[in-house]
């Protein structure tokens, strides 16, 4: 166990980089507060110094650092881990698709989304509503614009409702939507909203939950601990809310420039949007449908790195969206008490017609086959990966007490350890002790992973007044009865 709070540079630069895991969301690089990596090649890169080898960092092997290593995604604690310190009891209901407190299905009222948006157009409706509202000053998203290729978008921090608007869509090639945050930071903005991929929430919640001790060490004067805890926390602590989009795999660049452009002649440059929907749905800019087999692109451009992922459904997110089983509306699941209360005042403003899972079985049972088809499909790696059986929940408690281990052999004076823990915490408020914290109730009527050799059986949805619906559904109901 105590290895595994001990995650380094190097760990990650050799079981996660070298050993094809990394999901190239850059988060590593977004908190080396040394300059040491850098994002080359959609790839994190040691550059600090040429002539050392690949996964060499002075600072981590010298005065230490390692805060890239705490908030990789691909390194314990995974999502799997992370549900305690996230979610605490704050958990009503819990399947094979993560904890949740309302899932149901929504789509915009708003004309001009529609026409843009991926299903629903829910996330960029809320986005836009969201800042009209003063909720957020700003969004990460991804877009492709002015200076980038065709089809391939890249990280964009959106601060007027034209830029969120441009932002609709997916085009299912990789973004690194992470490294936006140190725009959002030399902007000065203080809440924006963030949407990413699975891969890319998860290091925002390590950023806000890794217990900080680890920065503490005899070298080190309070100084430098204070620019690292900067850069593990700040970014983190600028996103308002965070959107999690639901997630199977993304493509390589070869489906767009070599299937696409030269194999079916189509130019990117015609291309106005993509869609998954069993095959792979190609819009052309004068109104035309072009498609590729599903499993000809997933076996031939799905990337690699990809099968390493085992949340299908963004599970450390506020709010979750996702456009399967469904036609031209997404599949909403709320998780946290800030996603309820920001969609709370969001469908009170009258801006998305919703209704309850049970009236969209074929999402629900499409949710479960994908969410439990990704958590199997992960091939198994080292201790350290997180991807071994009956590995425990990351406790920030228990991480400090195997660091005050630590310091019971080091060389320094009790009134340092003191002053530089100070440092590490900053403004931290105390986390809450180990014992204590529930699984959500199961999901009502879930059989359970079937036997060996028997057939999967999927649980039916859950009724509206067991999640199954808004927060406002209840409300909406009773009005109706009245009138």
């Amino acid at each position: 166990m105590k290895s595994l709070h001990h995650n380094s540079f190097a760990i990650m630069m050799n079981e996660v980089v070298d050993a094809g895991r990394c999901c190239a969301c850059a988060s590593c690089v977004l908190v080396c507060p040394h300059n040491v990596i850098e994002y080359i090649d959609n790839i994190p890169k040691q550059i600090a110094k040429k002539d050392a080898p690949f996964d060499y960092c002075g600072i981590s092997e010298g005065a230490g650092c390692d805060v890239c290593a705490n908030v990789c995604p691909r390194l314990w604690p995974r999502e799997e881990h992370l549900k305690d310190i996230v979610f605490k009891n704050d958990r009503p209901y819990e399947g094979v698709f993560g904890i949740y407190r309302h899932i149901f299905v929504a789509k915009t009222k708003r004309d001009e989304i529609k026409e843009r948006a991926q299903d629903g157009g829910i996330v960029t409706a809320l986005l836009a509503w969201a800042l009209r509202k003063g909720k957020i000053d700003g969004s990460v998203v991804s877009a492709v614009g002015d200076n980038d290729n065709p089809c391939f978008p890249s990280p964009k921090v959106a601060t007027t409702e034209k830029e969120i608007l441009s932002s609709a869509g997916s085009w299912y090639t990789y973004c690194p939507n992470n490294l936006a945050l140190k725009e959002v930071r030399e902007r000065g903005l203080k809440k924006v909203a963030f949407v990413g991929v699975p891969c890319q929430i998860t290091p925002l919640r390590k950023m806000e939950n890794m217990d900080p001790s680890f920065l503490v060490g005899e070298k080190k004067r309070d100084k430098i601990i204070d620019k690292q805890r900067g850069f593990l926390r700040d970014m983190s602590a600028r996103v308002e809310f965070n959107i999690g989009l639901f997630c199977t795999e993304v493509f390589l660049p070869e489906l767009m420039t070599e299937r696409i452009e030269k194999d079916m002649g189509i130019p990117l440059t015609e291309v106005s949007k993509f869609n998954v929907k069993g095959e792979v749905l190609i819009y052309k800019k004068d109104g035309d449908v072009s498609t590729i087999p599903l499993q000809e692109a997933a076996s031939k451009y799905q990337r690699p790195e990809c099968q390493h992922c085992s949340d299908f459904s963004a599970e450390m997110a506020d709010i979750s969206c996702g456009g399967i089983g469904t036609t031209n509306a997404t599949v909403i699941i709320i998780r946290t008490k800030k996603g309820e209360e920001i969609w709370r005042e969001f469908e009170a403003d009258g801006n998305v017609d919703v209704q309850t899972i049970e009236e969209n079985k074929l999402a629900w049972n499409v949710l479960h086959r994908l969410a439990r088809k990704q958590k199997s499909r992960v091939p198994d790696a080292s201790h350290r990966s997180g991807t071994e059986a009956g590995l425990p929940q990351y406790w920030p408690t228990e991480a400090a007490a195997i660091k005050s281990e630590e310091f019971k052999g080091s060389n320094m004076q009790k009134s340092e350890i003191i002053s530089r823990l100070a440092v590490a915490y900053g403004d931290d408020s105390a986390f809450d002790d180990t014992v204590g914290y529930m699984a959500g109730q199961p999901i009502p009527g879930d059989p359970g992973n079937p036997e060996p050799g028997q057939k999967l059986k999927l649980p039916p949805p859950p009724k509206p007044k067991q999640g199954g619906a808004s927060p406002l559904w209840i409300k909406s109901e009773l009005e109706a009865e009245l009138e």
